[in-house]
Formats: C-alpha cells, sequence, structure tokens
C-alpha cells in the first residue's frame, strides 16, 4: 500500500540542515566503527530531533565545541588551521574533515601547544603496478582498523553434519567440544552518531501509553499465536521499565533517551543465554537493555494499527500518530534496530521475533509486490538457520522457550511459501532440509503457565492425534495448520515453478490425493460449513476455518493449472475447483452481507484465488457459448454459474473500496466478467456460437476473453487470470499474522 510519511511531532532542534545520518562521524583508532546506516529520507523525517544544549553535551563529554577566540570569531580545527583553510566550525566534526575523512579536533589554545618549529613533510605515496588505477584509500574496508583492535568475530551459531566443526563434537571419538554461542562483539566501540541516531529512536517512547493501548486493543479482537499476550506484555512492561528508571529522572525526553541510547549500546551486545532450567523472568530479565527489544515493541505496534478499526477512540487522541504514519514510524525504527543488531553480531531469539513481524510490516505497508519484505525473508531465514530453529532443539532449551521457537519456525516457514506463492519464486526455506517439530496444541497462556497447570492442559490433548480435545481454534490449532498446509503448498510450489518434471499428470494426481487425505484427516471442528452455528464460533474462527477451506482448494487449483498449462489436458478437474472455490466466495460474502459483519480479509480471497478462479470459468463459459459441439464433460451448471459470476462482480465493488491498491485491478476483473456475461447473454453471442464450428474441448485462450474491451493495462489482468501474483499490493501477510 502507498502511505505518505508525514512528519512526527518531536523536539525542536536549532536550525540548521538535518545530520547526513548515511556517514558516520571520521573517528581515532580507539573510536566506534563507521558502520553505514542506508536509511531512507522519509523514515529520518518520521525520527524525532534532538535539542541539547551545548554546555550540557561538554559536561557529557558527547562532543567538543569550537571555543570563540579574542577577536570573538570561533577557532578553526587543527586540520584546517594547519592548513589554513576556512573551517565551518560544525561540531562535533566540521564539514571539510568529513568529507576527507580527517580527524577533527578544536583545540582550547592552539598556540600554546609546544612546536618544534619543523613542519613535517608530506609523505609521497608509493604506487605499485599492481595497484588498480583508482583511490585505494577509498576501497579500504572501513572497518579494518577497528575490527582487528577492539571486536571479535561473532561466532557462526547453528553448525550441521557436512560442517568443519562437526568431526569435533563426534562423542564415539571421545572428542566433545563445546558448540559456540551466538554472541555480540567483545567491548563494541558506539560512535557518536550512533548514539545520537538511537536517541532519536527512544525519544519516540514519550508515547508509551499510546503504544501499549494500540497493542492491547489488538489482542481484544484476536490473541495470535506466535508470541501471544505474555511475551507482548513483557515486551512493553521492560521497556516501560527501561524509560522510568530512576537514572533518567528529572531528565527531559531529550536528555533521557540520550542517557538511555548511550546505556543500551553499552548493555545489548551481551550474549542471551538460555538453559534448560531457565524460568520466565530470568528470561525477562537477560531480554531488558536491548535494542532488539525497542525494535519488536514498535513492529508490535505498527501491526496492530492493521486490526484496530483506524476510526477506533484511540486514534482519535491529540498529539497522537494516525495509524498509517503509525505503521510506516514502526517499520523505520524495526530497520534501524536490526542494524544496530547486525553492526554488533547480535542474534538471539528476540531478533527472530523482530525479523518474523517486521516482513510482515513491511508487507503491510509496502505490498508484497514491494523488493523489501522479500529482502527481509533472506534474512529472517538466515537467522532461522544460524539459531539452529530448523532443527530439534528442546532439549536445549526451556519448555516454554522451546515451544515458542517451534511456533516461530513454523510462522517463519509458512511465511516463506505465502511470498514465493505470491511472487512465484522458489520458496527460501525447503522441508527437505528442515526437521520442523508440530507446535503443541495448547495456547500460549498454557504454554507459560505453572509446571502443574501446563502439565494438565497437555493430559487433557488427544494422544494420536496431539489435537484438543475442546474443539478450539483459539489454541496451538492455526500453528498446526499453517504447518500441514505449508508443507503441501511447497510441493505444489514443486511441480509449478521446476522447469523439468517426469510424470507431471501422476504426481498431480498424487499431491490431489494428499491434500485430500490431510484434509479429511484434521478434526471435525475445523471443517467450514457455510451453515456454522455463528453463535458458537465467534467472527475470527469463523474466518480462519474459512481460510483453511480456502488454502486447500487453491493447492488444488494450483496444482490442474499447471496440468492444464502444460499439457492441454483435465479442464473438468480446473473448472470444478474453480466452481467450488468461487461458490464458497460468494456465499462467505453473502453471509457476512446478511449479518452486517466487517468484511476483513475477504479482499484477500476475492482477488486470490477468486479472480483466477472467475477467470477460468469466464473462458469455458465463453468457450461452450461459441461451440456447436457438446462437451465430453456434461457437468457445467451454467444457470449456477452465470448466477455466481455476476453476484461476485457485484461484490468487487462492495470488497475492494476505491482506497486500496488492488481497487484498479479488481475495477479490470469485475469489467471483463461483465464483459464475458454481455456476449454470453446477449442476442449476438447465442447467433455466433452457430457459426463456430470448433470442437475442442481445450481452455479457450484468455487473450479471447478481452475482445472488443478496453483495459488501461491488458497484461496486467492477464496475470491474475493466469495466477501471477506478483502484481498484487493488498497485503497477504497482513491475514496470516503471527502475532
Amino acid at each position: 500500500m502507498e502511505y505518505e510519511s508525514p512528519r512526527v511531532k518531536g523536539a525542536g532542534r536549532p536550525p540548521g540542515p538535518d545530520p547526513d545520518l548515511s556517514h558516520p562521524t571520521p573517528s581515532s583508532e580507539d573510536r566506534a566503527p563507521t558502520t553505514t546506516y542506508k536509511i531512507d529520507s522519509e523514515h529520518l523525517q518520521l525520527l524525532p530531533r534532538l535539542s541539547f544544549d551545548c554546555h550540557t553535551l561538554i559536561i557529557r563529554g558527547a562532543l567538543t565545541m569550537a571555543t570563540p577566540r579574542r577577536n570573538g570569531q570561533l577557532s578553526s580545527c587543527e586540520p584546517c588551521r594547519t592548513s589554513k583553510l576556512r573551517c565551518d566550525h560544525e561540531s562535533p566534526v566540521c564539514g571539510r574533515c568529513e568529507r576527507r575523512s580527517l580527524h577533527c579536533t578544536y583545540h582550547p589554545a592552539p598556540l600554546t601547544q609546544s612546536s618544534t618549529g619543523i613542519r613535517p613533510q608530506k609523505r609521497r605515496r608509493v604506487v605499485c603496478e599492481s595497484d588498480p588505477p583508482s583511490n585505494i584509500s577509498r576501497l579500504q574496508n572501513e572497518n579494518d582498523v577497528w575490527t582487528r583492535k577492539k571486536a571479535s568475530v561473532s561466532a557462526p551459531g547453528f553448525l550441521g553434519q557436512t560442517s568443519y566443526y562437526d568431526s569435533f563434537t563426534d562423542t564415539k571419538n571421545g572428542l566433545l567440544v563445546g558448540v559456540p554461542h551466538l554472541t555480540g562483539h567483545d567491548n563494541f566501540p558506539v560512535d557518536q552518531k550512533r548514539i545520537n541516531l538511537g536517541a532519536r529512536v527512544l525519544a519516540l517512547l514519550e508515547n508509551l501509553p499510546f503504544y501499549r493501548d494500540v497493542v492491547t486493543a489488538r489482542f481484544k479482537i484476536w490473541k495470535g499465536w506466535s508470541l501471544g499476550w505474555p511475551v507482548t506484555n513483557m515486551v512493553l512492561t521492560v521497556v516501560e521499565k527501561m524509560w522510568s528508571s530512576l537514572e533518567t529522572e528529572g531528565m527531559d525526553t531529550n536528555q533521557r533517551a540520550f542517557f538511555l541510547s548511550k546505556r543500551l549500546f553499552e548493555m545489548h551486545t551481551r550474549p542471551l543465554e538460555v538453559h534448560p532450567s531457565m524460568t520466565w523472568e530470568g528470561f525477562q530479565s537477560a531480554a531488558a537493555w536491548r535494542w532488539e527489544l525497542i525494535g519488536l515493541l514498535f513492529t508490535l505496534t505498527g501491526l496492530a494499527t492493521d486490526w484496530v478499526p483506524h476510526g477506533d477512540r484511540i486514534f482519535m487522541r491529540q498529539d497522537t500518530m494516525d495509524p498509517k504514519s503509525l505503521a510506516i514510524t514502526a517499520t523505520a525504527v524495526g530497520d534501524i534496530c536490526l542494524q544496530f543488531c547486525d553492526s554488533s553480531g547480535i542474534v538471539n531469539d528476540i531478533v527472530g521475533w523482530l525479523l518474523l513481524h517486521q516482513v510482515t510490516l513491511l508487507a503491510i505497508v509496502y505490498g508484497e509486490s514491494d523488493f523489501r519484505p522479500w529482502r527481509k525473508l533472506g534474512e529472517l531465514s538466515t537467522t532461522i538457520f544460524a539459531l539452529g530453529l530448523h532443527q530439534n532443539s528442546s532439549a536445549k532449551a526451556p519448555f516454554f522457550l522451546s515451544e515458542m521457537r517451534k511456533r516461530t519456525m513454523v510462522s517463519a516457514y509458512s511465511m516463506d511459501k505465502v511470498l514465493a506463492t505470491f511472487l512465484g519464486r522458489p520458496p527460501l526455506i525447503s522441508w527437505r532440509y528442515c526437521d520442523i517439530q508440530m507446535p503443541l496444541d495448547l495456547s500460549v497462556e498454557e504454554i507459560f503457565a505453572d509446571p502443574v497447570v501446563r502439565n494438565a492442559a497437555i493430559a487433557r490433548l488427544d494422544e494420536k492425534s496431539g489435537w484438543n480435545l475442546e474443539s478450539s481454534l483459539m489454541k496451538g490449532t492455526w500453528p498446526r495448520i499453517a504447518l500441514i498446509t505449508s508443507v503441501l503448498r511447497e510441493k505444489v510450489l514443486e511441480l509449478s515453478l521446476s522447469c523439468q518434471v517426469e510424470n507431471l499428470s501422476q504426481r498431480v494426481e498424487e499431491l490431489s490425493h494428499e491434500s485430500r487425505q490431510l484434509r479429511q484427516g484434521l478434526p471435525k471442528f475445523l471443517h467450514w460449513k457455510p451453515d456454522i452455528d455463528r453463535v458458537i464460533v465467534s467472527r475470527v474462527e469463523y474466518d480462519l476455518l474459512f481460510e483453511v477451506h480456502m488454502e486447500f482448494l487453491y493447492n488444488d487449483f494450483l496444482l490442474y493449472r499447471t496440468l492444464g498449462k502444460r499439457t492441454q489436458t483435465q479442464p473438468e478437474a480446473t473448472i470444478g475447483i474453480a466452481r467450488e472455490i468461487l461458490k464458497a466466495l460468494v456465499t462467505m460474502i453473502s453471509e457476512k452481507t446478511r449479518s452486517r459483519q466487517p468484511i476483513k480479509g475477504i479482499g484477500l480471497s476475492v482477488c486470490l484465488p477468486g479472480l483466477p478462479s472467475a477467470g477460468v470459468l469466464c473462458a469455458e463459459l465463453l468457450r461452450r457459448s461459441r461451440s456447436t459441439v457438446t462437451s465430453s464433460f456434461l457437468e457445467f451448471p451454467r444457470s449456477e454459474i452465470i448466477q455466481n459470476l455476476t453476484l461476485f462482480a457485484t461484490y468487487l465493488d462492495t470488497i475492494i473500496e476505491i482506497h486500496d491498491c488492488n481497487y484498479r485491478v479488481a475495477q479490470q476483473g469485475q469489467k471483463a466478467i461483465r464483459h464475458v456475461l454481455d456476449q454470453v447473454l446477449s442476442v449476438e453471442g447465442l447467433s455466433s456460437a452457430a457459426e463456430d464450428t470448433g470442437t475442442s474441448d481445450k481452455f479457450i485462450d484468455d487473450a479471447n476473453l478481452l475482445d472488443g474491451l478496453d483495459f488501461d493495462d491488458q497484461d496486467l489482468f492477464l496475470g491474475w487470470l493466469d495466477g501471477n501474483m506478483q502484481h498484487m499490493s493488498d497485503s497477504w501477510l497482513a491475514w496470516v499474522n503471527f502475532t
């Protein structure tokens, strides 16, 4: 979605140009690494500007200022003074020194410095023949000096059977060397610009009560299953304690943000060590004072804006951001905090949670077709593997963290399949190389409960299948279904995206049979029916059941659509599935319309797989109207299909509103469907059938659907009919919300 990025109201600052945060402050060997932060200008505008008193900064040792001389003019820095060049007196680094990467210092009394009277000779640079014809100093890694002197390389994380480390952990040969933990750099130095950037982020915590209210309102609608309320409340509570700590008493917002930023950089590099006997309280203590926790708070807040109605009273308060601005700000803060963690080599469970929710938030704000969610998904997949979440690690962590890791892995795996299907790209996480554990069908509250309560909840699960016997969808049911359907979706993608597939027809039939078996094996309370009692099932649960139903149908649709396109066979199977999809959509929307319920999340199913299914039925309807030969398969209820296509075209106006990014595509789909119906129902369409001598039962070319129809972007809509999702801008991941 395309959102504007209005400026957030923050503390004032003295007039002058904004600091260029893409160029870090040059420093000496004992100073911080000069990591470059690639942050969009619109993101910087969202962060508040800090205003500090110069005397306060000098007392705190933050920077050195140019002092006035006897004539009232400011003194020049040492490099400009010795070079006899004009200095702009900027602090802590003047413009000339910043451009030339010089060590900029302001001496309070330059004429009192000891002098030998001999001007040092300039060194002549010797150029070797092997040197490239470019400025070699510019090609050197700016982190080389401090990396060797100040920091150690972080551990690689999980190492598998083929790794260089595996032979040293072979217990059969008596070798057992401890696996290195994922830690940050030791004594990691921090430059002033990084602290200033962190302070601008922390200044947003002035609205902490507002963030808590937004997140709390979201959990009243849907509790989620990836983190749930216990972890979310922990994040809010820990940050609230940090913001109101006694050390910051009496400070204003800017001073507090600067002080806490410096403290966070001093403490966040410590490793987050976990062990089987670790308690939930111990984990909370270890999670405090970390940048990844700050980023997670804002990301969770940004995701909540997609659930809480934008007309809610929470967003009507004075001096608060509107939902769109809040979501965009959350993406900026999340990216900055992840860069802080990346520059210091930090990888832990909280970083994994932050990446997981950042991918979803980026998809909500910018759409799945944007490159940013896919790129962030790549970071998530590598983090998942580095943490070893793709293997069974339950013996190395406490119960609550072990179960949360299972859900994190399932969330990342499911999200990978969502984006891979959406973009038509190979998945980044393959089930062939993973031992993904099925999460227990417990609520998040039961996972974090006392052992007595937790064990009692586990005893109530079905011994054979593992499903809860309470017919509850609000526990661990959704992650279990997500894992089942995602493994099946990856097999479908393997057939659909593979260039060469042998025995395609046989493999499609086998996968279709496996899909039916999995669907029949689900408990009865997980089967969607149009006449479900809405008194027993809540709105969110009803929508979840419908999504499960559509997931299995769409897998079959993709399978037989692939088979039909490659072999030009079995059109009846694709048409039958398209009929079922369209009928279910019309029934669902009609039921919601009659009961006056919000149609949130249905826009996804209307466009995907609604439009491709409608396109298949339109093509077959048009082919039959132009053919004088009876089809080889007779089950094609013409009146039912025409009625459902008419209703579906009408609902496109209701579901996809004018401000939605998919509005143009939905309008083109509606125009195409009505164009086909006009041809089929008109006298001219019937008369043309008598002149047609076609005898093929194959699909009519999709381009024929658009004959005589004026389109703004014909290829765009044909992509929809083909099931190509790369043009979709609405957030698919918004519904598969794992928070």
